[in-house]
């Protein structure tokens, strides 16, 4: 197998909407996307007898006042998880990395497995995306997933219809007044937000794999729910809702368009990203989704003393982070 770096945006999105393990965070979009966090994207195939076998979306991120880079791939490779190329396509990499002054290659792929298996990979001691998430399966038949949503959750859908929510789409591009209602949410959740540029990088390069799904009353957007779709996935992204959407309950109308939306696009599977607390985890439950853990964060260092003092100096450049965001 030999590796190659790819410089088409069409032939690459082709290739993971195509693929039944792609996934949205390997598209094209998002990779441009993370350059706004001083990632950089570098796409690698594995190619065999002029084949793409695996590829994966790997962003570089330089670490300050030094030589060396970190790399990540979300939710990637895109390849087969128990198949003998994964393994092979992912040493490749490795291999290209450490030419490229990188300390570790992190995975983590949305593979159902218990463990990775590869020799020299070691599971991560912390993750970027959530490993224990939900699952809608999309092959059922709308009306499966809509008897499967407990009854009285089914009546506020109703309601939220009766009293004049109506859900809708987006055009392409835009984010019309999604970002006063997340910094709402923000500040009543306490969570920190990028800023709005990247935002509006995001709606703009993820394109018609973007699905900003607004919930409004009397004209006016109310809630919020930001997907994005690639491969056989659909995953949950941002949500938000004010006061007035709270009040009429507009959530569970919001996502049940969503969900039937991301059906009729042909996607297979629903991710409503993560089981994080009690009160998100119960209201993503009353959907009946399964529970699913992926396979999680696995790293596989290539300049061991580096990668253990960087390790332990992590928890701490994170929590500094999210303070920085939380004063912006």
């Amino acid at each position: 197998m030999e590796l190659v770096e790819i410089t088409d945006q069409a032939a690459w999105d082709a290739y993971v909407s195509e693929s039944p393990w792609g996934h949205p965070l390997q598209l094209w979009g998002w990779g441009e996307t993370k350059r706004e966090n001083h990632w950089r994207p570098v796409r690698l195939a594995g190619v065999r007898n002029g084949q793409w076998q695996a590829v994966a979306q790997v962003l570089l991120w330089p670490i300050p006042r030094t030589q060396w880079l970190v790399a990540y791939v979300p939710r990637g490779p895109v390849a087969e998880p128990e198949a003998a190329v994964a393994q092979e396509f992912m040493e490749l990499v490795a291999a290209w990395a450490k030419e490229h002054r990188v300390i570790y290659v992190r995975i983590e792929p949305g593979w159902r497995l218990p463990a990775l298996g590869w020799p020299r990979w070691r599971r991560a001691k912390h993750q970027i995306q959530m490993a224990q998430t939900y699952v809608l399966d999309l092959r059922k038949s709308e009306d499966e997933l809509l008897q499967a949503i407990d009854r009285k959750k089914r009546y506020l859908m109703r309601r939220a219809e009766k009293d004049g929510v109506s859900v809708r789409r987006l055009p392409l591009g835009e984010l019309g007044d999604m970002m006063p209602i997340y910094r709402e949410t923000a500040a009543r959740a306490g969570f920190g937000l990028h800023s709005e540029h990247y935002y509006q990088r995001l709606v703009r390069v993820m394109g018609e794999h973007s699905y900003l799904m607004a919930a409004e009353y009397e004209g006016k957007m109310v809630a919020f729910l930001w997907l994005l779709g690639g491969g056989a996935m659909a995953i949950e992204l941002y949500a938000g809702a004010n006061e007035v959407g709270r009040n009429l309950n507009v959530n569970y109308l919001l996502k049940w368009q969503a969900i039937t939306l991301m059906k009729s696009a042909g996607y297979m599977a629903y991710d409503l990203n993560g089981r994080v607390s009690e009160g998100v985890s119960g209201f993503k439950a009353h959907f009946s989704p399964e529970a699913v853990d992926f396979v999680g964060a696995w790293d596989r260092p290539l300049a061991p003393a580096l990668y253990a003092a960087w390790e332990g100096l992590w928890p701490l450049i994170k929590r500094a982070g999210r303070l920085v965001r939380g004063r912006k």
